[in-house]
Formats: C-alpha cells, sequence, structure tokens
C-alpha cells in the first residue's frame, strides 16, 4: 500500500500535466499544473493516510485545484501556478515532520517561495521557521530568527496590500497586482462561493473543518486560507491560491467521506464518484472554452 500511494503523486502529475496541455496549450500551465497536482496529492498523503480513500481525495484536490484555475483565472501566470505548488508542499512537509524524525528545514524552502509569490503565503514562513526553531534536534543559532522573519514579512503584507503610495504601494502594486477591485467581506465570499461552485463549497468547509487539529499543517492551512480572503477582497474575487486551497480541503473532505466505508473498494469507488461530481462541472466549462476558443476550420 506504501508504494501504490507514493506513485499516485508522479501518476496525478502526469495526467494532470496532460490535461492541461490538452486544454491550454501552453508549457507554463502544463508545469504548473503538474507541481499543483504533485504537492496536493503529497499533501493529502501526509494528513489523511494512504487509504483508498484518501488517494481518492488526493486525485480529487489535484485535478479540481487545476480545472478551477483553468476556469475562474485562466491567465494565471507561472507564478500563481508555483505559489499554489509550494503551499501545497509546504502543508506536506509540515504535516510529514510532525510524525516522522525527517529535517523540519525542508519545509522552509516552498514556504519561502510560495511567500515570496503570494502575499496570502507569507504566514508560512513563520510557520515553518517554527517548526525549525521547536524541533527535537540540533539546530542553528540563527533558526530562531526565521519566525521573527516570516511575522515581519506578515506585517509588510498587510501595510503594502492597503498602501497606496511610496514604496509600500509600488510593492502592494507588484506584489498583489494591479487592478485591484476591493470588496467587503460578505461580498467576496460570495464571489468565491459562486466561482468554487455548491458542491465544491460544501466538501471545501467540510474538509476544513477535519483538517482543523492542533498540528502546523492545519495552523498553515487556517493562516494562508485567512490570507487568501484578505487578498481576496483586495482583488475583489476569487484569486487563484483561494482556488487552490478550496481544492486541497474539498479533496480532505471528500477523503473523509470515503473513509467512512470499512471497505477498500466501497471507498475508491465512493471517492471517485464524489471526486466525479466536483469536477465535472468546471471541467465542462474548460472543455467548453477551449473548443470556442479554437478557429473554425469548417
Amino acid at each position: 500500500m506504501q508504494l501504490r500511494s507514493w506513485i499516485a503523486i508522479p501518476i496525478l502529475a502526469v495526467v494532470t500535466a496532460a490535461g492541461a496541455f490538452a486544454v491550454a496549450r501552453d508549457a507554463s500551465t502544463t508545469l504548473g499544473a503538474a507541481g499543483v497536482a504533485a504537492a496536493f496529492a503529497a499533501a493529502i498523503r501526509m494528513l489523511a493516510g494512504d487509504s483508498p480513500a484518501a488517494l481518492a481525495g488526493a486525485a480529487a484536490a489535484a485535478l479540481l485545484a487545476v480545472a478551477l484555475v483553468l476556469d475562474q483565472a485562466p491567465t494565471a501566470g507561472l507564478g500563481a501556478w508555483l505559489a499554489i505548488a509550494a503551499t501545497g508542499w509546504t502543508i506536506a512537509e509540515l504535516a510529514r515532520v510532525a510524525s516522522t524524525p525527517a529535517s523540519p528545514i525542508v519545509a522552509m524552502l516552498p514556504a519561502t517561495i510560495a511567500a515570496i509569490l503570494e502575499p496570502a503565503c507569507t504566514p508560512l514562513v513563520a510557520i515553518a521557521g517554527t517548526r525549525l526553531v521547536t524541533a527535537p534536534w540540533q539546530r542553528p543559532r540563527w533558526a530562531i530568527a526565521l519566525p521573527i522573519v516570516g511575522g515581519l514579512a506578515v506585517i509588510v503584507a498587510i501595510i503594502a496590500g492597503g498602501a497606496d503610495s511610496g514604496w509600500l504601494g509600488r510593492l502592494g502594486h507588484a506584489w498583489y497586482g494591479a487592478g485591484a477591485r476591493p470588496a467587503d467581506v460578505v461580498t467576496t465570499l460570495v464571489r468565491e462561493g459562486s466561482a468554487i461552485g455548491p458542491l465544491v463549497a460544501v466538501a471545501a468547509l467540510a474538509g476544513f473543518a477535519i483538517v482543523m487539529r492542533v498540528h502546523l499543517a492545519s495552523l498553515a492551512i487556517a493562516a494562508v486560507a485567512i490570507g487568501a480572503l484578505l487578498v481576496a477582497m483586495r482583488a475583489g474575487g476569487a484569486t487563484p491560491i483561494a482556488l487552490g486551497l478550496a481544492a486541497l480541503c474539498a479533496g480532505l473532505g471528500v477523503g473523509r467521506l470515503a473513509g467512512m466505508i470499512r471497505i477498500a473498494s466501497g471507498q475508491a469507488i465512493v471517492g471517485a464518484t464524489c471526486a466525479a461530481l466536483l469536477l465535472v462541472p468546471p471541467a465542462w466549462t474548460v472543455v467548453e472554452a477551449a473548443r470556442a476558443s479554437q478557429p473554425d476550420r469548417s
């Protein structure tokens, strides 16, 4: 079972990349989709285990994340894809080091990449730094500075997000993007719910509630969720990181629902059915949009 669950990560990456290339015909989108799929599969495997239900949830999260981004944010660049993937890898590493003696410093690299590319992910640096400081191993003296740097990064991100002028305003413009249309919390939540759809919203809320346990991976998910909401409020609608995080939580929800069945084959069937129900609407929209954009050769 361990081998099968491990193999699911590269398989999902290849399948998702093939689907993304067939729709977008773009190298950066294809590479980004592969990275997101692999990262989300690894994250759910670490959070939910190696059962058939967990593998179904991993597949749902990987495919759904790519479908939602292609559907709702088709102009997302490679940076947005990498930010989502780096967030998934950070969560996977935080979940892994919470239960195994592996070095927690591995989580710092993807956390830093995610924070640089996406302001909503700045809390990941502080969280990964906290794990590094509290790990039961001999750590360098400079490790104590990492949580502090992460906290300062969060403060800078918040200030830059609300700045209109000066170097902080320029930083916010470059970091958050231009063309902001601020909205209140309720309006933003309504727009995000409309973007991901009611079924995905319910599954995401269930998965979010399930994963909220006392460990750093759960804290990372909650922190990025809050950051994604604030960024979406500034942008006036759902952002790629919000869509990706919703897909990750939805995959956890699918895994938990399918895991309620004791028979392994039943878990796989129920998990695949739930994943299909979540995936069909955005995937159908993406395929139809791709067909409409093709030139008429008749």
